[in-house]
């Protein structure tokens, strides 16, 4: 059974679709915000729109309740993983943000707890889930801290393998034109990172990209000097993975694309889809797949070096193979000998 821990965008995107899909599956919640505050923001998103089910909040003896859809849920409090009290919780998903490193999520591990998915890339998980590239891994008896890398990594990972196996990928990096995040200041204000530090919606800002991380621990056969940048720019959803490669063999436009189609209607059905014509960001908003290649986009210089482009909702994509893992693990923990 599941538990929550956090509803940011994340968190809440993920408890919207599992109380529309699997409602008999949750169990508990918990994030430090006020309860008529986290019912306001299930309701209405600016970005995904009102919420496809009712929500509504009731205190009852001192315990705040969140009903979604048909299910009554206790929302809990508490600021340290350790102390929620996630009674009938098997797996919690940690969607707080905070707690990324192994460690930190472990926290989670009592009681009937066995198992936590970090909804962000983490340094040192027992295992990083990019599926179906590398979901045959899982082994519940081993991998107890999961973490489901990032939305720019579940976008670019599909793309590489498609490459990788059609033609083999001798060099290469990726970039990414990403909206904005909570990770940025809305006007300038103090941060870490000093681009981040600039009004998010007043600049293109150049800065890192997590999802190098999660890229090579789930594709260790990634080429050595793999990397990249994050382009953030003033839109609120969709990003656009700009992967430049050095093939092993040569190719064509014609034949790169009809790799992509192939895999888009065979292996990656479903996580890999083909744009429309003439796209723009706006029009993916709410698509579910991890990516959707605009192969009006392909380029090639010589006959091995190589530009694809994918489209991605970095909320609602990231939150769809979230829920697919945390199903996954829902399930295969309700199986014999699992």
């Amino acid at each position: 059974m599941i538990g929550i821990n956090g509803l940011g965008r994340i968190g809440r995107l993920l408890l919207r679709r599992l109380a529309g899909s699997t409602p008999h599956a949750l169990v508990a919640l918990n994030d430090p915000a006020p309860l008529d505050t986290l019912v306001h923001l299930l309701r209405f998103d600016s970005v995904h729109g009102p919420s496809p089910v009712s929500v509504a909040g009731r205190r009852v003896g001192g315990q705040d309740w969140l009903r979604i859809g048909a299910v009554d849920l206790p929302l809990h409090h508490a600021t340290d993983p350790g102390s929620i009290p996630w009674a009938g919780v098997n797996i919690a998903v940690e969607a707080s943000g905070r707690f990324t490193r192994r460690e930190e999520a472990a926290r989670h591990l009592r009681g009937d707890v066995s198992h936590v998915i970090i909804s962000a890339p983490s340094p040192d998980p027992d295992l990083t889930v990019i599926a179906p590239v590398n979901g045959a891994e899982l082994d519940l008896t081993r991998h107890h801290v999961l973490s489901n890398g990032s939305c720019t990594a579940h976008a670019t990972a599909p793309m590489l393998e498609v490459l990788n196996q059609a033609f083999g990928v001798e060099a290469g990096g990726m970039s990414t034109v990403h909206v904005v995040t909570n990770d940025q200041r809305l006007l300038d204000l103090p941060h870490k990172d000093l681009r981040r530090a600039r009004a998010a919606f007043q600049s293109i800002i150049p800065t890192t990209s997590s999802a190098f991380g999660a890229l090579r621990q789930a594709q260790p056969w990634l080429p050595e000097g793999f990397a990249g940048f994050a382009i953030r720019v003033p839109t609120l959803s969709v990003n656009l993975v700009d992967v430049t490669a050095t093939l092993r063999r040569p190719a064509t436009v014609d034949s790169l694309n009809a790799s992509f189609r192939e895999a888009a209607e065979e292996r990656f059905t479903g996580i890999l889809g083909i744009a429309h014509d003439h796209a723009v960001s706006s029009d993916f908003t709410d698509r579910s797949e991890s990516v959707l290649m605009d192969l009006d986009l392909t380029r090639m210089l010589g006959e091995r070096f190589v530009k694809v482009f994918g489209w991605h909702d970095n909320e609602t994509g990231y939150a769809a193979r979230l829920e697919d893992l945390v199903l996954t693990l829902h399930q295969l923990r309700g199986k014999p000998n699992s």
